[in-house]
């Protein structure tokens, strides 16, 4: 079966990722996870061709894998201080039996002209904030191997990755095609799977984060990026993933993909 991929280079003035097992962003994953690239490639066609939320069951169909790599020199990690209002559900919530809604009793000030006790019900009451971190001024490369073609123009249509912030604009998108081979070696700047049992040895700078695949499977991945401190010209210190390349040695051949000239690893032997 002849295999195609679809790519796409995708500028991220910020986004962020939760990590699967957590409930807020406290820290955001490096890159999109595989089940956030199945997703945006779901959404894609679900919009380019109108079928609406059947466009999943069509990516399960025709989707082999699905990576993501960090293509410039470093992509800064920014913490951020979110205040959002809950107006919609904290709003309706009572604590007591007979208690008045606060959003209730916010109209009620906003129509007998109490201004300032309907701000601070809105901006008292009905906010929270939480810690989350964001990646900003990255560049991504995403690939999807697919079990047939599918036109790459679609992939424009993507508006933002993981987080509700998370604000993307894809600057170039193509087709490509895609073999597949055996190794028991491989040099990879994508993610892989890691499993113990599967490898003999693994080298290079890189980050063990768990995350979904692309069935929502929750699996240890290997990223090659290494979190580090930097500094600007005038010594103030940052946070960076900075993009690497990993080597690794396998017990016995394993399913390389191979997209544009670089491996990507399948799951047979890594899973």
């Amino acid at each position: 079966m002849a295999l195609k991929a679809i790519c796409a280079k995708i500028s991220t003035p910020i986004f962020s990722i939760k990590h699967p097992e957590v409930f807020q962003i406290a820290a955001s994953l490096p890159i999109p996870q595989p089940s956030t690239l199945t997703g945006a490639l779901a959404y894609c066609i679900g919009v380019h061709s109108r079928m609406g939320l059947k466009a999943k069951d069509e990516v399960e169909r025709m989707l082999v894998l699905a990576r993501a790599k960090i293509l410039n020199e470093v992509a800064v990690v920014t913490p951020i201080m979110l205040r959002r209002f809950r107006v919609l559900d904290k709003g309706f919530e009572t604590k007591r039996k007979g208690e008045i809604p606060a959003y209730k009793r916010a109209c009620d000030a906003l129509s007998s002209g109490d201004f300032d006790y309907y701000r601070r019900v809105i901006e008292v009451e009905l906010t929270d904030a939480l810690y989350r971190e964001y990646v900003t001024a990255a560049t991504i490369e995403c690939v999807w191997i697919l079990r047939e073609p599918l036109d790459h123009k679609l992939l424009y249509l993507l508006q933002r990755l993981g987080d509700t912030e998370s604000l993307v604009t894809v600057m170039e998108a193509w087709s490509a095609d895609c073999s597949v081979k055996e190794v028991d070696s491989l040099r990879t700047e994508y993610p892989m799977v890691l499993d113990p049992d599967a490898l003999t040895s693994i080298g290079g700078d890189y980050t063990v984060v768990k995350m979904c695949d692309e069935h929502r499977i929750l699996r240890t991945f290997c990223i090659p990026c290494k979190k580090d401190v930097l500094s600007t010209p005038d010594g103030v210190k940052y946070f960076a993933y900075v993009p690497t390349s990993i080597e690794a040695e396998f017990k016995k051949p394993v399913e390389v993909f191979t997209v544009d000239g670089e491996d990507l690893l399948g799951y047979e032997g890594g899973a």
